[in-house]
């Protein structure tokens, strides 16, 4: 409903008075300012201010104004009645009743609202030519003559019909519309335009406003001579983009507005045009509709923006706008795009505004823009979509375009990993050019709210305030479990301490040219193996682990190692090749608190340890484990390597081994007897034919069984070994293993942590837990290797029934049957013989510091240490 206010002047016009009908009003007033206000309120909004268009790009004004229709009239002929009626009454009214009381040669302005649905009786005849304004809303019109229609009067210079009956298009005759400048029919039903408009030309048209309505289709049958600033189909049910359009003849068009249709076909924007052809649509407003994909676009000269936002586009292709070469706006915002193809808009080169707003983007670099702007500087938008990585990233390797780019693209989820360096030093380029109005704030406009997603060390962060040259995170390539960053540029430095690793990993994410540092400490690893990323590490930490074992190939790829840390581990000897490997840049290495097995094989190894002394941390605390003497100071005599000492030894050891045997056949019927005597009256093992982990493990025994002998294990197994005499240690996996993680994936783990265990064996279990290939492959491991494995049978088990590994290793080995006589002292036996931390503390351990400490703690024994190590790789927070 269009609504319009007024002053009020004077009643007189040329000397005659105004008389209206009693519905209306009759008021004089300034003709010009009259003329400004209709024009301005019919055509409000018809071009959005986003498209701020150089008034260069659009061709001059060709005179169809108002004010060239009056030509030297407009000097002296400067004043206007405004005629205003409000209906009411839902009666019919004639029209040349309601502006009776003004002089027929009075220019008039004729404005009726009706508010029931009244009727319009038009007995207006087209020569009137003082109506010069017309403006009806929700007024329905019936033709005092059908066959002459509703005829719009010669000088009509707007006519706006708003809301009126269906038939309003059919009823409308446009043939004498020479001086319409600005036509406008919006709100009817009307599904298309009747053939009685067809071939209608009009000489003056600025603006022609149908929107509104519910056109399925539209042929263009109104022919302008002259240019029109709006056409105006918004807000109607056409399906496809007009072709007529684009028709040669049509005149020239400065804004095409189709939006909040529902047009899915644009093929007729792709249709390859006649030779020479020229198309003059300046603005194409497509937004708001269904359109799905985009075409290859057909050149069309004179188009210089084109709004395609708010539809549904997924993907730019890289021909979509090669042949727009004049194309200076393009708004894509609010589609489902996800793909821009890499020269999508490379040929565009007076391209000033790119909005991709609110869509799926996920990557965009300069290489999608032109190669050189010949225009105002291009500003893109990209906010709100999926960009993990800043565009631009290396524009401070020369490629950057002048005139520059600007850049906005906050509310993206930015991975702010090492790929950011690149992004760093184009910021810190731009802030060093030195010209005043280029900075990486003018070009990348909104850095200040960018915001980093991932990684979870970086999430909620600012990227203007992160330096990625100094220190940066790597996600590619980072074992898991683990922490990578990059430190100034050129160190890897891989944290995986305490993250109970079983294993070493497989690979490190390699940086050209940058060194890597390994932290493993504090994991329950046994073996240093190789990995092809040894030869490439300048620091490696092992320390506070369960390291046994250093395969060869392992220290021979450590050759460029400088920090090396082993102390508080198990190992008792070195490859023997490592007396041929000289760490020639170490500069610090621990090898104290192990087991060091000192033997006439291993006197290589004082010579090696002199060699590296200068690298060393004090290195008089690696000590032989049964000679309790610096192993630096190792010789001959210590060990008795001499030929005559051979000899005495070999002939002692022949006497004493056939004593032995002797003696081992006697008792090995009776072994088990002979075993459980010596171990209750004595406290004496003999012959046990188990090996027990390292006292300093967290448990002593983990205990595996069914769901069937969960009550037993609880209410008797469990109290009575944990509470009994010796207190052993028990790992349960309802109680011990980490909450929230799988029991058979904590099974290896806590196999490893415990010096033994007990499998419960019953038929529930055979038939469950042992067809789980986790569970059977982690014991089957201690039934061929570690052999540290107790068996007690709670039911009678058939041994044709088990697998061949289990029948093989209860057939060489005891095992319990639960209830049977001495059942407990038996299981004590088997089990690992207790001894307290704080004997063996003070007997073996020695207080030492960590790798390049200067100093032991204060108060701290060597029992401490290892028990905080140990803690350490079961503790949670340690992680």
């Amino acid at each position: 409903m269009l609504i319009f206010s007024h002053g009020y002047c004077s009643y007189f016009f040329y000397g005659s008075s105004l008389n209206c009908s009693e519905l209306c009003s009759c008021n004089e007033e300034n003709l010009e300012a009259t003329l400004k206000e209709y024009d301005s309120a019919i055509n409000s909004g018809s071009r959005p201010e986003k498209y701020k268009v150089n008034e260069n790009s659009l061709p001059p004004d060709q005179g169809s104004t108002y004010s060239s229709i009056l030509g030297v009239l407009t000097t002296w002929l400067h004043q206007i009645v405004r005629v205003e009626c409000k209906l009411t009454d839902g009666k019919h009214h004639r029209v040349t009743s309601l502006i009776n009381g003004v002089d027929h040669f009075m220019f008039t302005a004729f404005h009726v609202k009706c508010n029931r649905g009244e009727h319009l009786i038009w007995d207006l005849p087209p020569t009137r030519t003082s109506l010069i304004v017309f403006v009806a809303d929700g007024c329905s019109f019936t033709p005092d003559n059908p066959k002459k229609g509703v005829a719009i009067p010669m000088n009509a210079w707007i006519w706006a019909v708003d809301s009126p009956d269906h038939a309003i298009f059919d009823n409308t005759e446009t043939k004498y519309t020479m001086n319409t400048v600005s036509l406008s029919i919006s709100g009817s039903t009307a599904t298309s335009i009747p053939s009685n408009w067809k071939d209608t030309y009009m000489v003056s048209a600025s603006t022609i406003n149908l929107q509104q309505n519910q056109l399925e289709s539209f042929d263009c049958p109104l022919h302008f001579t002259k240019k029109l600033e709006t056409m105006n189909l918004a807000n109607n049910k056409l399906t496809s983009f007009p072709p007529c359009f684009l028709e040669e003849g049509r005149g020239q068009i400065n804004y095409l507005s189709l939006v909040f249709n529902k047009i899915s076909d644009i093929s007729a924007l792709a249709e390859q045009l006649e030779p020479g052809f020229t198309s003059s649509i300046k603005i194409i407003n497509l937004s708001h509709n269904d359109i799905t994909s985009l075409p290859s676009l057909r050149p069309i000269n004179g188009l210089i923006v084109i709004d395609l936002s708010h539809n549904k586009i997924k993907e730019v292709a890289n021909d979509a706008f090669i042949n727009l070469e004049h194309i200076e706006q393009i708004y894509l915002e609010h589609n489902l795009i996800h793909v821009v193809r890499p020269y999508a808009f490379t040929m565009n080169t007076k391209l000033s505004v790119l909005d991709l707003e609110h869509n799926q983007v996920t990557e965009m670099s300069q290489e999608h823009l032109p190669t050189g702007l010949t225009g105002a500087p291009l500003s893109v938008n990209l906010k709100n979509n999926a960009l993990p990585y800043t565009p631009f990233k290396n524009c401070a390797k020369g490629n950057f375009y002048n005139p520059m780019i600007e850049v906005s693209m906050s509310a993206n989820p930015l991975v702010c990993d090492c790929k950011m360096i690149e992004f760093d030093q184009c910021t810190r380029w731009l802030d060093k050019l030195g010209l005043s109005n280029v900075s990486s704030r003018s070009v990348f406009k909104d850095i200040e709210d960018l915001t980093c997603a991932s990684p979870q060390e970086t999430a909620g962060k600012k990227v203007s305030g992160m330096d990625f040259l100094r220190s940066c995170i790597i996600v590619e390539n980072c074992p898991n479990k683990c922490s990578c960053q990059l430190e100034n540029t050129n160190t890897v430095f891989v944290n995986c301490t305490s993250r109970r690793l079983l294993e070493m990993p497989d690979a490190l994410p390699m940086v050209p040219f940058a060194s890597v540092k390994l932290h493993l400490s504090h994991n329950p690893l046994q073996m240093l193996s190789y990995r092809s990323y040894l030869q490439d590490i300048v620091e490696l930490r092992l320390d506070n682990c369960l390291l046994t074992t250093v395969t060869p190939s392992a220290i021979a790829a450590l050759k460029n190692i400088k920090v090396l840390t082993l102390h508080n581990n198990l190992l008792q000897k070195l490859p023997s090749s490592t007396k041929n490997i000289t760490l020639n840049r170490a500069t610090n290495v621990t090898l104290h608190n192990n087991r060091w097995e000192c033997s006439c094989d291993s006197l290589w190894l004082p010579r090696w340890l002199s060699k590296h002394k200068s690298a060393l941390w004090m290195p008089g605390k690696i000590v032989c484990n049964y000679l309790r003497k610096p192993v630096e100071d190792l010789s001959e005599i210590d060990l008795n390597c001499s030929s005559a000492a051979y000899m005495d030894t070999f002939l002692a050891v022949s006497l004493v081994l056939s004593s032995l045997i002797s003696t081992l056949v006697i008792v090995f019927c009776y072994r088990t007897e002979i075993n459980l005597l010596l171990y209750s009256k004595l406290g004496i093992r003999l012959g046990s034919n188990f090996s027990y982990g390292d006292l300093f493990h967290p448990y002593d025994a983990f205990v595996s069984y069914s769901q069937d002998n969960y009550k037993w294990v609880v209410d008797t197994l469990v109290p009575h070994l944990e509470n009994g005499e010796n207190k052993y240690r028990l790992c349960l996996h309802y109680r011990d293993f980490p909450p929230g993680e799988s029991v058979v994936e904590n099974i290896p783990w806590a196999i490893r942590l415990s010096r033994c265990s007990i499998l419960v064996l019953s038929k529930d279990f055979l038939k469950k837990e042992w067809c789980i290939m986790e569970v059977r492959a982690a014991f089957q491991r201690m039934l061929l290797v570690s052999n540290r494995l107790i068996i007690i049978a709670t039911d009678d088990i058939n041994t044709g029934d088990l697998t061949p590994d289990l029948q093989a290793y209860m057939n060489t080995h005891d095992y319990l049957r639960a209830g049977e006589p001495c059942f407990w002292e038996k299981l004590e036996m088997y089990l690992p013989p207790r001894q307290s931390v704080e004997d063996l503390q003070s007997s073996e351990a020695l207080s030492e510091p960590g790798a390049g400490d200067s100093k032991p703690k204060e108060g701290m024994s060597d029992g401490e240490m290892e028990e905080d190590s140990m803690a350490a790789l079961t503790d949670p927070s340690a992680r």
